[in-house]
């Protein structure tokens, strides 16, 4: 999550001072690409550096006003604080967007609430994101906007391709049984050009296997565009898939393509089918039965050839008993499915997963790739990574943060360790079955975190949704 990194930590061997420097000296720099608004310079400095890390040149302004003095032709994309000093964030976006329209804007915010979204997004936002979020996440969601509107705006001559969006091919191998059989399906189905239903846990790499599917078919030379459905509120969502005419609702003034549309001769990613709202259900079954579609607010029938690949982490056959999810979809998108194991059960490929997620932290940072011993490749895997692969990576990702040298120890994952099952003298019988040591590490931590979700999920590194999703699975109230 954002905050699980602490925001003046600068490259190794940095401290504040010298970060802060490095960031008023690029701040001059004439081929910035990415425009960073908000008033918090913690925040500002730590986006900043994890910007640079991944390719981006970036620049930061601590206002609205600043910002759009800032802001110019070689700007690729922009990150846009809601709360800003002087004045509200969606009032400087329709600022930015009279200057520059077509350049993606993703805008943060402490708000939890739909009003402030659905403002947002009416308002010009690509995507919005509510703090605290998924560093990650923000990255790719920058690179998503980029690409969808490089695809959609060619007569304006934007090139998104800041970062070149280097997404390697995955390495489909492993040591696991049960997984070398997942890839041998998914290279058979990556060649089908039928609609695909993606299961396993939060964190199993759902939105990675799917870009790969999409790689590895016919239609690779055409946009992949993902939707996350909880990600948005339910009064933009159909907005967002379907598209809306000029007029449709307040602040409708233009004409805008959904996602299908932008994904006619591509594939459509729709991440947590479940919990796509009722109202939607039935407009979605129209389009996998008969590739039509009307926009909000218009009458006039639009097709798509977009391929569609669902995923979920929960059980859709539940919902549908319980009445929450509609029995003719569920078939409809249940063409062919792909289950991905949980890493508890796959630990044989642990060691050979640190190496590669340290290699690309490496690669991001411009560092020499990070050494391990075995007594801290032991600690992790003995782990039962309730968060699976996401937690891997954030758990490796603040290590070498933290590390005094190119070698991590276990030192450097004493907190992991203290979570393990028999390392708390309050841990009574030892648990038996891989459900049961997820269970118990994870109420472990969920105990010393005081039955803080929010602190749940920074100890653990993982999202504050799956502290949830884990919570539910288990029954713990």
């Amino acid at each position: 999550m954002m905050d699980d990194i602490p925001c003046h930590r600068g490259p190794p061997g940095t401290g504040f001072l010298a970060c802060r420097r490095f960031h008023l000296m690029s701040n001059k720099e004439t081929n910035a690409n990415l425009l960073i608004i908000d008033d918090d310079e913690t925040v500002r400095n730590f986006l900043f550096s994890a910007a640079r890390s991944r390719g981006w040149q970036p620049v930061t302004a601590s206002s609205g006003g600043e910002g759009c003095q800032l802001i110019g032709a070689g700007i690729k994309a922009v990150v846009l604080d809601h709360g800003l000093p002087d004045g509200d964030g969606i009032a400087v976006l329709v600022r930015l967007r009279e200057k520059h329209p077509t350049v993606p804007v993703v805008m943060l915010t402490g708000l939890n609430d739909a009003e402030t979204a659905v403002r947002a997004l009416k308002a010009g936002a690509d995507d919005y994101l509510t703090k605290p979020f998924e560093l990650e996440r923000l990255f790719c969601v920058l690179q998503d906007a980029c690409r969808v509107r490089s695809q959609n705006s060619a007569a304006h001559g934007v090139d998104c391709r800041a970062t070149a969006d280097s997404r390697e091919a995955l390495p489909l191998t492993s040591r696991c049984p049960d997984l070398r059989e997942f890839f041998t399906q998914l290279k058979k189905a990556a060649r089908l050009d039928i609609t695909l239903l993606l299961t396993g846990e939060s964190g199993t790499g759902k939105t990675l296997i799917a870009r790969e599917i999409h790689r590895l078919s016919a239609r690779a030379d055409q946009p992949f565009i993902p939707v996350s459905c909880p990600a948005l509120p339910r009064e933009l969502l159909e907005s967002e898939l379907f598209g809306h005419e000029r007029g449709a609702f307040t602040g409708a003034t233009a004409c805008r393509m959904g996602r299908f549309e932008q994904a006619t001769k591509g594939t459509i990613f729709l991440d947590e089918i479940g919990d796509l709202p009722g109202e939607l259900q039935p407009k979605l079954l129209t389009v996998l039965q008969n590739q039509e579609f009307f926009r909000v607010g218009g009458n006039r029938i639009l097709r798509t050839g977009a391929r569609i690949i669902a995923a979920t982490n929960t059980d859709l056959m539940a919902r549908v008993a319980e009445g929450r999810f509609r029995e003719d979809l569920y078939y409809r998108l249940n063409v062919l499915e792909l289950r991905l194991p949980p890493l508890r059960a796959r630990k044989e490929d642990i060691p050979d997963l640190i190496e590669r997620i340290l290699a690309r932290i490496a690669g991001k940072r411009g560092n020499v790739p990070w050494r391990i011993s075995p007594a801290a490749v032991r600690i992790l895997g003995d782990y039962p990574w309730p968060g699976n692969v996401r937690q891997l990576e954030n758990v490796l990702e603040r290590a070498t943060v933290f590390a005094d040298g190119p070698l991590l120890d276990e030192h450097d994952f004493s907190p992991l360790a203290q979570d393990l099952p028999g390392a708390s003298p309050e841990v009574g019988e030892q648990p038996h079955t891989l459900q049961e040591t997820e269970r118990q590490a994870f109420l472990d931590a969920y105990s010393r975190s005081g039955k803080n979700k929010a602190r749940t999920a920074r100890n653990l590194g993982i999202a504050e949704r799956t502290v949830y999703n884990l919570l539910a699975r288990h029954g713990i109230k």
